[in-house]
């Protein structure tokens, strides 16, 4: 079942969640596809996404972009064990879901709404377990939200700027002329509190303008191109392809496929 809102414009749906356990030796393996949400309970997980790191503890709760691929770095030395869910979501900002986000929520509210998502999967209707899920991914953009408060203001300020200027062509050098901050220390700011570089940030965001204009409009690559700031399609084809590990026009193909 999906869940259609007729005022936000979203459509949701839960593919599938679960309990793992990983013995020492286990690594994450390679995949795409669909958005996932990590939340550690034992051990430790490092796994990469795109070309940022990650490195899981217990209590951590990480949200995967949907968009890009994502491996374990090393096996673990130890034990593992974490809750799950894979979903499909047309628009994570419907929902107040900032994607490819570490946080560590203060209380147990996430893993009881992981049981209990799992209880309902098991036992009730596929509607009642598409609920859980959303009422999962609700608290987990409001765990988000409330840690984002501890980000200092100048990053919430550049985040907020960046996102309002995606369609022009934005570089490290272009923010920090913009708020006054040496490019270097604003990337280093940016892998303190997000775990990656202001540069991979621009990229990432971009990257995603982009999925969105080819799954959802029929403007051309030229088109999409302009709109994203881009001096032409070749510049545009080069940069996703390289990004993306695919063409747009394939890339919109498989999308195409994949509804079909």
């Amino acid at each position: 079942m999906d869940i259609k809102t007729t005022g936000s414009g979203f459509s949701f749906h839960c593919l599938s969640a679960g309990y793992f356990v990983g013995k020492a030796g286990w690594i994450y393996p390679r995949e795409t596809g669909s958005f996932k949400l990590i939340y550690m309970l034992h051990g430790e997980l490092n796994i990469q996404e795109g070309l940022s790191p990650y490195h899981l503890q217990p209590g951590d709760l990480l949200l995967l972009s949907s968009a890009l691929p994502r491996f374990g770095m090393t096996p673990s030395d130890k034990k593992v064990s974490f809750y799950w869910a894979e979903f499909e979501l047309t628009d994570p900002d419907a929902l107040g879901l900032q994607v490819s986000c570490k946080v560590k929520p203060e209380n147990k509210q996430i893993s009881s709404l992981f049981r209990h998502l799992l209880q309902v999967k098991d036992s009730y209707p596929e509607e009642a377990a598409e609920f859980a899920a959303l009422l999962l991914l609700s608290e987990t953009a409001a765990v988000q939200q409330s840690t984002a408060v501890h980000c200092p203001r100048i990053l919430q300020e550049i985040t907020e700027w960046i996102r309002k200027n995606i369609n022009t062509p934005i570089t490290a050098a272009d923010v920090g002329k913009q708020f006054s901050y040496n490019p270097d220390y604003l990337t280093s700011l940016f892998k303190e509190y997000f775990g990656f570089g202001l540069k991979e940030y621009i990229n990432d965001l971009k990257l995603k303008k982009a999925d969105e204009y080819l799954k959802t409009t029929d403007c051309s690559i030229k088109e999409i191109a302009a709109m994203l700031g881009f001096a032409g399609a070749n510049q545009f084809i080069k940069y996703f392809s390289y990004h993306r590990d695919i063409s747009p026009e394939r890339y919109r193909q498989r999308y195409y496929n994949q509804k079909m």
